[in-house]
């Protein structure tokens, strides 16, 4: 992956501020609920920058990357995990996926997204709208992935994924996703919640849990003051049992590089390989669609890996 420049010193500056982007794990309630808090505003900011994204565009994606990186706590290994929603509002959907590390890509199938009229507020979940919410997971060492998909009911990504665990695997889960922009659109602040119970876990310690949920303040908010998720977790669970487990990283990440776009190259068909060496356009140009990276090849190059 190319990596994307911040060359805004407003930006870069409020960045550099900022605790650096990762995931806290930890349970509550005697280990009966079990969370993950994640801070990722670099990573939205790189975001992006990388697909050149409007404010909507970047709030609807934004709210996915940060999902996908809550859920990178539920693989291990060489395991990946794919989050797709296909929506029949005007912003279609997404696709997006994350590793174990905690690297996370993906893109929008649509943009800008082409509205009919000015939006009213920044609530997005109209733009996705109703749909289906997919869940796929790679597994290292198997030939076939597994896919759950449930109805997406309101295109608002943290109501629809607690349906999907809902619905699909039968899971109490919550999810918190907040994004904060500033009047020029630049990401702020950026950060998600993922609750889930586990078997034994009490109505009584859910139920509590439930309400501290819909008490919380604005995640992107909270973050972008530069809070950081040690504090953040201690300041709304400290009455919970709080046990902090685990600190792991979170970042834009994709595993394209030039050697991988030049294999496609080669995998053309020979007839389209012939006319690509012969007229070009030169550079050719390929773009990875998943992180925005663009891999320039010139002519003499063009010619010598396609002979």
């Amino acid at each position: 992956m190319i990596e994307p420049v911040i060359d805004d010193p407003v930006e870069a500056g409020h960045l550099a501020s900022l605790p650096p982007d990762g995931i806290t794990i930890f349970t509550l309630e005697g280990d009966s609920v079990r969370g993950a808090l994640a801070s990722g505003t670099r990573m939205l900011s790189l975001m992006r920058r990388a697909h050149g994204l409007g404010v909507l565009e970047t709030l609807v994606l934004g709210k996915a990357y940060l999902a996908a990186g809550l859920l990178s706590v539920t693989i291990k290994g060489d395991d990946r995990l794919a989050v797709r929603a296909d929506g029949s509002g005007q912003a279609q959907g997404y696709a997006v996926e994350c590793t174990a590390a905690g690297g996370v890509r993906g893109r929008l199938f649509l943009s800008p997204f082409q509205l009919d009229a000015p939006p009213e507020s920044l609530d997005t979940s109209g733009l996705v709208g109703p749909g289906t919410l997919s869940v796929t997971r790679f597994m290292a060492g198997r030939t076939e992935p597994f896919t759950g998909s449930a109805a997406a009911k309101t295109g608002d990504l943290a109501r629809d994924l607690a349906w999907y665990f809902h619905a699909s695997e039968q899971i109490k889960t919550s999810f918190t996703l907040g994004v904060r922009l500033d009047k020029q659109g630049r990401v702020i602040g950026a950060g998600g919640l993922y609750l889930q119970a586990l078997p034994f876990a009490s109505d009584e310690a859910l139920e509590r849990v439930e309400r501290l949920v819909y008490s919380l303040p604005c995640l992107g908010s909270a973050f972008a003051e530069g809070v950081s998720r040690r504090d953040l977790a201690f300041r709304f669970f400290t009455f919970f049992d709080l046990n902090l487990l685990e600190e792991r990283p979170l970042a834009f990440s994709c595993p394209c590089d030039r050697e991988r776009m030049a294999g496609f190259l080669r995998a053309l068909p020979k007839d389209e390989r012939d006319d690509l060496a012969a007229n070009g356009p030169f550079p050719v140009e390929l773009a990875c669609h998943n992180c925005g990276s663009v891999y320039s090849f010139t002519e003499a190059e063009i010619k010598g890996m396609l002979a």
